[in-house]
């Protein structure tokens, strides 16, 4: 008697783990950095962006993804500063409630700028960024960030949402389809509301 009542204890405290581990299922992982190739300064770039201020929100479960778009990046001969140029988006994103193998993007911001880094002993630190105004500031602050380099605006402005020439659709999927591989998720696709999703199956 005592051995069935422990066997259905033990079912029990099975059955109860697997029904919080299914509860849990929806949550995604946190991003973390994944790239490929070492890249110092864009880990930092990101690192950066993660702690910003961008007004995105994250919901319960869901996951901050930064995807930035850099159009230009110089070195000091020493190559111990740098600077970037580029867009830096983030976005996040939820498993759909009715489709858990679709990522529903939830919250979105832009920001290009320039970020200033520095290399420190334990590794390259973003030490400035100025970002673009909003209304009519954030044209005028594209053409000062391009300081007269008439390509470097233009790339600039095709890091928008708003240009035919867009290169954001490529970035996105590109960041979402690492995101999915790194953390062996059952991912298919993504969508912003009102939109067809978005497959990131290659």
């Amino acid at each position: 008697m005592k051995k069935t009542v422990s066997i259905l204890m033990a079912l029990v405290m099975i059955l109860g783990i697997g029904c919080a581990m299914a509860e849990n299922s929806s949550a995604l992982p946190a991003w973390t950095y994944n790239a490929p190739q070492e890249d110092p300064v864009l880990k930092a770039v990101v690192g950066y962006m993660l702690t910003m201020d961008s007004g995105v929100t994250v919901e319960e479960g869901g996951v901050l993804i930064p995807t930035p778009i850099i159009v230009k990046t110089e070195m000091n001969k020493e190559e111990t500063e740098a600077t970037v140029w580029g867009n830096f988006w983030l976005f996040s994103y939820a498993r759909n409630a009715e489709n858990g193998k679709i990522l529903d993007e939830k919250s979105a911001s832009e920001c290009p700028g320039i970020m200033k880094l520095e290399k420190k002993e334990d590794g390259w630190t973003v030490v400035s960024f100025e970002a673009a105004g909003d209304g009519e500031a954030y044209y005028e602050d594209l053409k000062k960030f391009a300081n007269g380099d008439e390509k470097l605006l233009e790339e600039y402005m095709n890091t928008t949402g708003a240009s035919e020439n867009s290169y954001l659709p490529q970035y996105q999927r590109a960041a979402v389809v690492e995101y999915v591989a790194a953390n062996h998720l059952d991912i298919e696709a993504y969508q912003e509301f009102g939109w067809d999703p978005v497959s990131v199956i290659d």
